[in-house]
C-alpha cells in the first residue's frame, strides 16, 4: 500500500522547528532561511489539515496534534539516521581522517608512514595538515596530533613526543662583527618566533640573558619556514633536533650554544574516546605510540 507522506522537507522542518520550537533556531539547524522554514511548516499544515503550532509574538507552543506528531517523527528520524550512520561505518570502517600538526608530518611522520601501510595495507589515511586543535563536533576528523599541553577537554590525549629547544643559525653568523659565540650578542640579531614569543623568553631565562627582549623579532607560524628563514640568514631561531637534525648533519644551520630548553607542551595523539570504537582508528593510535621517539 502506498505511503501517503508529506513532504520530506516539510516533515524536516517540522522536527527542527518542534524541537527547538524556534523558527530561527530551526533555520540556523537546517542551515536554511527562517522564511524557507516557516514556508515548510505552511504546507504541512495544510497537507495534515491541522494546525501544529500556536505563533505567540515571542514564542512558539505545540498544538495538541504537534505533541502527539513529533516525537513519532523524531523517532522515525533517528532510525534513519542509525541505520544511515551504521551503514556509513561499514562502508568507511577502514578509512581514517587524521589531523597532524605540518612541521610534525613532514620531519617527524611521514619517513615513518611506510611501516604503518605495510603493516595494515587495508587502511586507508586522508591527512590533513594544520596547527590548531581539532573541534571533533564540528570537524569530520577520525584522530589527531595537536601540539600542546594535552589539557582539551572532552577527548582523550596520550604523549607523544617532546621537544627540546635551542638557537641555530647560518654559519655566516659565527664570522660577523658581532659573533655568536656570546649569548649576550643575541641581542644584535632579529630573533625568529614560532607562533609566539614564549619559547625564546623561556630560553632566554634559562640562558641567564633574560634582560635581552624576548618580545621582538619575526613570528612564523611554520617551523618549516621557520627554519628555513634561519637558514636564509633572517634571524636565529629556536629549533629542535626533531626539525633541524638533517640542516645541521649538512651545515646548512649551526648550533651556537649548548643550552637546552625542555618545556612542558608536547605532541599529543588526540581523539574524542568513542572514536577508539572503531578498529582502524585505535591500530593507528597504537601504531604511533609503539614508535620508537629517536
Amino acid at each position: 500500500m502506498a505511503r501517503r507522506l508529506p513532504p520530506l522537507n516539510s516533515l524536516k522542518c517540522f522536527e527542527a522547528t518542534g524541537r527547538l520550537l524556534s523558527f530561527t533556531q530551526a533555520a540556523q539547524d537546517l542551515n536554511v532561511t527562517q522564511a524557507a522554514v516557516s514556508h515548510q511548516i505552511k504546507v504541512i499544515e495544510e497537507d495534515l489539515g491541522v494546525q501544529l503550532f500556536i505563533r505567540h509574538p515571542r514564542k512558539l507552543v505545540l498544538t495538541e496534534q504537534g505533541k502527539l506528531l513529533l516525537p513519532e517523527v523524531i523517532e522515525a528520524f533517528d532510525k534513519i539516521s542509525s541505520a544511515v550512520g551504521a551503514l556509513r561505518k561499514e562502508s568507511y570502517n577502514n578509512i581514517i581522517s587524521v589531523r597532524l600538526a605540518p612541521s610534525f608530518a613532514a620531519k617527524w611522520l611521514s619517513p615513518r608512514l611506510k611501516y604503518f601501510w605495510s603493516q595494515y595495507p587495508d587502511i586507508d589515511l586522508r591527512l590533513f595538515h594544520a596547527h590548531p586543535a581539532v573541534d571533533f563536533d564540528r570537524e569530520d576528523i577520525d584522530l589527531a596530533v595537536t601540539y600542546g599541553l594535552g589539557d582539551w577537554p572532552g577527548v582523550v590525549s596520550d604523549h607523544l613526543l617532546s621537544l627540546d629547544f635551542f638557537p641555530v643559525c647560518s654559519p655566516a653568523f659565527m664570522k660577523n662583527d658581532k659573533p655568536l659565540n656570546d649569548i649576550n650578542n643575541l641581542r644584535y640579531y632579529t630573533l625568529l618566533h614560532d607562533a609566539n614569543f614564549q619559547c625564546w623568553h623561556d630560553w632566554l631565562a634559562l640562558a641567564g640573558a633574560s634582560d635581552i627582549p624576548s618580545n621582538r623579532g619575526t613570528v612564523i607560524d611554520d617551523t618549516n619556514v621557520l627554519m628555513q628563514a634561519a637558514v636564509d640568514g633572517q634571524g636565529v631561531a629556536l629549533g629542535s633536533n626533531t626539525f633541524v637534525e638533517d640542516l645541521l648533519e649538512s651545515g646548512r644551520l649551526v648550533k651556537p650554544f649548548d643550552i637546552t630548553l625542555y618545556n612542558q607542551s608536547a605532541y599529543y595523539v588526540v581523539c574524542p574516546p568513542s572514536h577508539l570504537d572503531n578498529p582502524s582508528v585505535k591500530a593507528f593510535k597504537d601504531w604511533l605510540m609503539g614508535l620508537p621517539k629517536d
